[in-house]
């Protein structure tokens, strides 16, 4: 082996310079075993890390000699130069630079793969992590539990731990991670993954593997390219397995990799595949840990200049806008501002089918808004057929199934997720596409308009609008040809229960119940926060919210979930008993999969079909629950056209919600609605707007 160096530049040089100089010296000779200077080299030419990074109570000295480290042992060795004891110099080696370096890895604090990423998401700020874990985790949530800014909570569950982090991500920046077990973990959660990536909830998803040297006899808990393949789920991935050695900096660099990816645009999962042998190992220099901070995200300059082109030459412009833009707590300000300035008046993109419980424009806040938009009224057909320039922010789902064709006019499209907006095909070389932070974008165009601000030539903005508008005015709510009184009853009771609280926080994971909460928003406290899946997955939104309940104690919690949505979810009332978080769980019990009934007597799906539709008999949601520990009842809601009977029974259920929601811990409601279809007509659209307009909707009769 060649000179490493001369003891006067060890001394020069600073203590990771002379490690790495050491291992890279031995790694050149990868296959060869031997001594030199009391350094053992390993099966792959790196120094042995029995002494390059010392066990708990023990140095190795020489070629076989151990003696125990003195005071400060166990994670912290440290011993003295003068302690050292002399090994038989070899041609070539200088004895110095070894017993230096060996004395510098000896007084370093070395810890494990685990409590190394544990520091590090220290660092970050995570203060919460849910965790199913197995056998490859268990040093990992040893880790997370023995922190004190820390808290492990066992979701029970692999989708569960995958939800329930994401769920305590959605009032802002990351702070929740999941730990799943390896192959079956994962793979279980994968459907959890990618509903999250469809809603674009930032989420680390920590994935424990089996060690490097067994992963290729395929284990249990191991598949091939797991991660890799997985990853197309997600956001990012990113395999620690891929390492060749145990390079502390190597895995730092992939961990701070998979925390950068959390804070790129659009936001979602991310997938970090840990080997076990990574985080039971003892290799990671603690001053390497010290070195990673959060980075600060790149603020580029979006195409502002050629988006301000289109629309100060405009005259007639008209905003489309998609709920996404509405997880910004500043969104509604920023938006009336610019809106109000350009004189234009704002829609809003409306979901008439599956998931469509979510955040919805004010008319108080946004004075131009003009309410969701519907291809089939005449007065906003012809807001957007007039239009000479159309903006659309954050759009995700603008495409002819959900907003009919869109004018022929330029379009400038804001959004943060180019290529989500991209995939709906309205835009042409001559438009202009804006990709950033919505928000920031709309105050910088704000800013830079030259124009005087003017009133909107649109008319006046709809007060006390619901989802479905027609000719400017708000339908009848009591029209028995539209909507159910009665459903929009029980809809109104809930939304009086929470006025009860301050900072009410609404998950939904409901199709038809979601609709009717939907449709009656306006009467919701002006305070309230909504978030539901874009990604469909039914059976998400218990885990969610037990999630955001468990981070977030200065919000109230409440959950919306169809009946199908409870038997899928249910596990998670496990979590939610075992950490007494308050929590409000509404089951809407209507008997069946309503919406798929629904759609099926549209489509003509025969009866056969239909009957696998309905709920399970006998099976109480109330008592399941309470068979978890968690207090629960059953309100019966009448299936009545009796204004009176309505309004007694609201009464009744704005009171039990309100008493719940005072009351503290989780508390399962389970509601009782009517099946009839005449009970959620209105809610459900069986077709899209692929038809030009004017076309007449299938007809599914009074559930369509």
């Amino acid at each position: 082996m060649s000179e490493i160096c001369s003891p006067a530049a060890v001394v020069l040089l600073h203590a990771g310079r002379v490690i790495r100089g050491l291992e890279e010296v031995h790694n050149r000779n990868e296959e060869d075993r031997h001594r030199a200077g009391g350094v053992e080299v390993g099966p792959r030419g790196g120094v042995s890390q029995e002494l390059a990074y010392a066990r708990p109570g023990q140095v190795r000295h020489g070629p076989t000699k151990k003696r125990p480290v003195g005071a400060g042992s166990g994670n912290d060795p440290r011993c003295d130069l003068g302690d050292l004891d002399p090994a038989p110099e070899r041609e070539g080696t200088s004895i110095d630079a070894v017993r230096v370096a060996s004395h510098v890895r000896c007084s370093v604090k070395v810890v494990t793969g685990a409590e190394a990423l544990t520091e590090v998401l220290g660092r970050w700020r995570y203060s919460t992590v849910f965790a199913y874990p197995g056998t490859s985790e268990l040093e990992l949530c040893a880790a997370i539990a023995g922190r004190d800014a820390m808290r492990l909570v066992n979701a029970r569950g692999d989708k569960e731990a995958a939800f329930m982090a994401a769920g305590g991500n959605l009032l802002g920046r990351a702070t929740c991670a999941a730990v799943l077990h390896g192959a079956r973990g994962l793979t279980n959660a994968l459907g959890a993954v990618a509903d999250v990536r469809r809603s674009e909830v930032p989420l680390l998803c920590l994935v424990g593997m089996p060690s490097r040297s067994s992963a290729r006899y395929l284990p249990p808990h191991a598949e091939p390219g797991l991660i890799k393949h997985a990853g197309t789920f997600a956001r990012a991935a990113v395999d620690c397995s891929t390492m060749a050695a145990l390079d502390p900096r190597a895995y730092l660099t992939l961990v701070g990799e998979a925390l950068s990816a959390l804070d790129q645009t659009p936001p979602g999962p991310v997938l970090l595949g840990l080997p076990h042998d990574v985080l039971v190992s003892r290799f990671v220099p603690l001053e390497l840990v010290a070195e990673m901070t959060p980075p600060v995200p790149p603020r580029g300059e979006p195409a502002v200049s050629e988006a301000l082109v289109l629309i100060e030459a405009s005259e007639r412009p008209v905003i489309l806008v998609d709920d996404y833009l509405l997880r910004s707590p500043t969104a509604e300000y920023d938006l009336a501002s610019f809106a109000t300035r350009l004189g234009a008046p704002v829609m809003q993109v409306a979901y008439r089918r599956g998931p469509m419980f979510f955040e919805q424009l004010r008319a108080s806040a946004v004075p131009t808004y003009r309410g969701h938009y519907d291809p089939e009224d005449a007065h906003q057909r012809g807001l957007l057929d007039s239009a000479d320039l159309l903006i659309t922010i954050e759009d995700r789902n603008m495409y002819p199934r959900v907003v009919g064709r869109l004018p022929s006019c330029r379009k400038v499209a804001i959004t943060s997720n180019g290529s989500g907006t991209v995939k709906n095909g309205y835009l042409r070389l001559s438009d202009v596409l804006v990709v950033g932070n919505a928000c920031d974008i709309l105050i910088k165009l704000t800013q830079r308009l030259a124009r005087p601000a003017r009133q909107s030539p649109r008319g006046p903005a709809l007060t006390g609008v619901g989802t479905e508008h027609t000719r400017g005015s708000q339908r009848r709510l009591s029209d028995p040809d539209q909507h159910n009184a009665s459903a929009d009853e029980l809809a109104r009771a809930i939304a009086r229960g929470l006025h009860a609280v301050p900072s009410p926080v609404v998950v939904d994971d409901g199709q038809m119940f979601g609709g009717l909460l939907a449709r009656n928003y306006h009467h919701l406290p002006a305070s309230v926060r909504v978030f539901a899946s874009h990604g469909g997955f039914v059976g998400g939104g218990l885990a969610t919210a037990v999630g955001l309940a468990t981070a977030h104690s200065e919000v109230a919690v409440v959950a919306t979930l169809g009946d199908q949505g409870f038997t899928n979810g249910v596990q998670a009332l496990a979590a939610a008993r075992e950490q007494q978080v308050p929590l409000l769980v509404l089951v809407c019990n209507n008997g069946a999969s309503v919406s798929l009934a629904t759609q099926a007597t549209a489509d003509g799906v025969n009866e056969a079909m239909r009957s696998a539709l309905g709920n399970v008999p006998g099976m109480g949601y109330a008592t399941i629950a309470s068979g978890f520990g968690t207090s629960a009842s059953t309100y019966v809601w009448p299936d009545t056209r009796s204004e009176q009977d309505a309004m007694a029974a609201s009464r009744r259920l704005t009171a039990d919600i309100t008493k719940a929601l005072t009351t503290g811990g989780t508390y399962v409601l389970e509601l009782i609605t009517p099946d009839s279809p005449r009970f959620w007509a209105g809610v459900w659209r069986v077709d899209g707007f692929e038809e030009p307009p004017g076309t007449p909707p299938k007809s599914a009769g009074p559930g369509g």
